[in-house]
């Protein structure tokens, strides 16, 4: 067995998202006060899915709290997933929060860009 074939090694890989929850929480925790809302001129188009469905969900909503927006937009993407046959990877154990991480990733990388995010401190 080598050691990439190591026992366990597949369960690691798996539950490796539980370890940046924490990480993940402290940024919702961060930005608690913190709106976002769309820039007037986006200075390019959404990329990813994510951005598309952050664009679209602030376009419908206007200005909104960073917590509410990411846990909206990682629902969202956790009933696509679950819509298209990922229930059969247990991704149920993990709920919507699997997606937080990625949601506040592509939110950090387009503040300025597609949208605004201000403290309100």
């Amino acid at each position: 067995m080598t050691e990439l074939q190591r026992p366990g090694w597949k369960m690691g890989r798996l539950f490796q998202g539980l370890s940046s929850q924490t990480d993940t929480e402290d940024a919702v925790r961060a930005k608690a006060g913190a709106v976002v809302r769309l820039v007037d001129s986006p200075r390019r188009a959404p990329a990813t899915p994510i951005e598309q469905r952050l664009i679209s969900t602030l376009g419908e909503t206007g200005s909104v709290s960073f917590a509410r927006l990411v846990n909206a937009v990682s629902a969202d993407l956790y009933a696509e997933e679950l819509r298209t046959g990922a229930g059969a990877l247990d991704i149920g154990l993990f709920g919507s929060r699997l997606f937080n991480g990625d949601v506040i990733r592509e939110l950090k990388a387009g503040d300025g860009i597609l949208w605004e995010i201000r403290d309100l401190k």
